[in-house]
This record gives C-alpha cells, structure tokens and sequence, in this order.
C-alpha cells in the first residue's frame, strides 16, 4: 500500500465503499418494477373492492398524502416516545380530547386499555400482566357486545362480566371491577343500555369506560363526540375510512387513562410489546386524521350515491332485476346498494353471482347481504372503496353474468 494512501484517505476511501455497492447492486437487479406491479410478481390477485374496510381485504387505500408523509418519515431516526407525545397531543387538540396516542390498531387500543385499568403505570404490575393475582380483574360489558374482538380484553387476563340492564349493572359491581366495555358496532345490535346512561352508571361508581369505537367514522363528528359524552379511553382504527395505515390507530381519552395506557405501550417491554407502532405509522396516522377532518364529507356522500345510481342505471332493464338503496340502520354510515333477481327463473344463485364476480377479470368482492346483520336481502355493493370508474366495470360484469344466465336458461 501507497504511504501516501494516510488514514484520511482510507476513511474518504471506505465511505465511498458502501455507496458504490449499493450502485453496483442497483445496477445489476432486475428492474422488476417497470414492467410488473409487486402483486403480479408474486402472482397475487388485486381486486375492486364493492365491499368495505375489511382486515382480511387489506383495509383501506391511503391517501397520496398520507403515503408522502409516510416516506418523509422514513428518512430519519426519531425518539419513539418524543414522537408520539407530540403527535398524540396534536392527535387530541385535533379531536378535542384530553390526550391520544397512536396505536396498532383499535384491538391494541382495547387490550392497552384494560393494561391500563389492571395494572395501571405499577412497573411491577405490568411486569406480571396476564397475571392479574391481587388487580381489579372484572370488565363489565353487555351481552349483546361480544364479538370475535374480545380476545383485547382477555388476553390482559381479564374477565368479562355480562350485564344486560342497567338493574344487573347495580348488582354486578364490585370491588373486582376494573371498568366498563362497550362496543359500537353493526355487529352488536339489541342493547339495552345506551351509552350515555353507561357511561353515567360508570362515573357513578368511579369507574372508567372503555369504548371500542374501531369502525365508527363517519359520521367525522364521532371523532369527538364520544370523548365529549366522557368515554375514558376510545379505540379508533386508522386503517378505515380515515384511510390511515392498515396497522394504525388511535387510543383518545381522559389523559389520566392515556397515560397509563401509554405506560403499557411499545416501545416498553411489557406485554403489549408486540403491537408494535413504527415512526411511520406514527406520521402517516396524523397525516390522514388532518385530512379526514378537513375532508368535504357532504360532497363525498354525493358522490357515494352517484356511484350506485350508475350502477342501478347500468342495469334496468335486465330480466327480473330489481335495485333498492339498503337502511342504514345498523351503524353502518355508507350508502349501500342491493341488486336482486329472481334466482330460480333466471338459474342463478346470489353464491354463484359472488362467486362469478371474484373469479372474473378484473376480480370483484361484493356482499351476500343475507349475512349481514340485521340480513338484507341480494347483492350489496358498497362504493366508498371504489375507484374512479370502477363503477361502471361492476355494472357491466353483473350485467354480462345476468345476461349469460337468462340465455342458457
């Protein structure tokens, strides 16, 4: 080696070294991305989605907004626990609520929640969690509101002690109950105890209430009123209509509640540790709050109805079908279309017609609205996840699919 090839230079020499690899790599790899998309590459089917936020439909589609922050906050190393006490305390003047902070999703909003009222910000408690031995272990909750999700509150150890009137409530508090638990869903119809007089009854007996409110935007104002009614700790999802990230959400409440929700919370190694939010889930959740509140709700809901009008237009006049706008009377705040036919004439089954629409190109979720609860009857086609056009596509798929049918029959 050179004398003359100093210290100095070696270290000029070795920065470089990294970068020029990367290059070389850059160089040689296959540039996959402009001739196919990453779903086609791993042979995934993409779809029009005709039916809603659903987990297992990937979500939601983000805004190129909240994308564009997303990356932004990519590129730089912040301080997690710097990073969400200044987003959250934007998160809660946004809202009105006394503190927020950004989580996993609604379900990590509930079990950090109950973290909260067992074992609190006690580091030795929240050392033992699921071990609840000598913790208020009790959560109150009606029996119409059990749902798939009540693993959020079990998994902390908890008990869920069914109530169904406001006289069983009386009876049933005591001093193993750690807080009340209600679920705002079209899945939980039928209680008998509305949230106001439950959140009352609660305060009565200095207890908080934990309120799961995953699906519940729009209406937007639900982003405050619930905090405003005095629920302690409200679960939002952000992946939803606040087309947030899938994996994000929003924990708002009391900040006595926060807080020890927070305690509970990744990055601390407690229990909760694996629901895990990054810096741009942070940032991305933010962003699309501010733009869902400065959205214009009424000019969407306009545009939601146009959608299903065009599709009901596209198809008058086929044999036997019948279109009618869906009351939304079980929580659910969009528009929802249902296309009937007779089956038996025109040989065509409501299973085989979602079946035809998944397996057709482009593929097409819609809805059998005989699961729905309260069950409705044919075809439902939600339009608040379609893209532009993609209206059109899904009256001319069913329109072909009817028109098949009616020939061979």
């Amino acid at each position: 080696m050179s004398k003359s090839f100093s210290r100095r230079n070696f270290v000029q020499a070795g920065a470089a070294l990294p970068a020029a690899a990367s290059m070389a790599v850059a160089a040689s790899a296959p540039r996959v991305f402009e001739s196919a998309s990453v779903y086609e590459r791993l042979g995934v089917r993409t779809f029009i989605n005709a039916v809603g936020t659903i987990t297992t439909f990937s979500g939601t589609l983000m805004q190129p907004e909240v994308q564009a922050a997303m990356h932004e906050a990519s590129r730089n190393f912040v301080r997690i626990h710097e990073l969400q006490e200044k987003a959250g305390a934007r998160i809660a003047e946004l809202v009105g609520a006394e503190d927020a902070f950004v989580t996993a999703g609604a379900s990590c909003g509930l079990c950090l929640s109950t973290c909260a009222v067992t074992a609190g910000d006690d580091r030795e408690k929240m050392k033992r969690l699921p071990d609840l031995t000598g913790m208020k272990d009790e959560v109150i909750i009606q029996k119409i509101h059990h749902t798939a999700y009540d693993h959020a509150f079990r998994m902390v150890g908890a008990k869920l002690i069914d109530v169904e009137t406001a006289d069983d409530i009386a009876k049933t508090v005591n001093e193993k109950t750690a807080a009340f638990a209600f679920v705002r869903s079209h899945h939980v119809l039928g209680h008998k105890v509305e949230l106001e007089e439950y959140i009352k009854i609660a305060h009565k007996h200095k207890l908080p209430v934990i309120l799961d409110a995953a699906a519940e935007v729009p209406p937007v104002e639900n982003l405050s009123k619930f905090v405003k009614m005095g629920a302690d700790m409200v679960a939002f999802s952000g992946g939803k209509n606040m087309r947030g990230p899938q994996c994000a959400g929003i924990l708002m409440g009391k900040k006595e509640w926060i807080r020890k929700a927070y305690a509970n919370a990744a990055p601390n190694n407690y229990l909760p540790r694996i629901a895990k939010v990054g810096k741009e889930e942070i940032v991305g959740m933010l962003a699309a709050l501010e733009l869902y509140l400065r959205k214009d709700h009424a000019a969407e809901r306009r545009e939601w109805y146009a959608k299903l009008n065009r599709i009901a237009e596209g198809l008058q006049g086929l044999p036997t079908v019948y279109t009618e706008f869906i009351p939304n009377n079980d929580f659910s705040h969009s528009p929802r279309l249902s296309v009937q036919w007779d089956e038996e004439k025109l040989g065509l089954s409501l299973t085989d017609m979602t079946k035809r629409l998944r397996e057709g190109s482009p593929s097409i979720e819609a809805s059998d609205m005989r699961r729905f609860n309260p069950p409705w009857k044919g075809l439902g086609l939600f339009p608040y996840l379609l893209q532009a056009g993609e209206e059109s596509i899904i009256a001319e798929r069913i329109k072909e699919i009817i028109k098949e049918s009616a020939s061979s029959v």
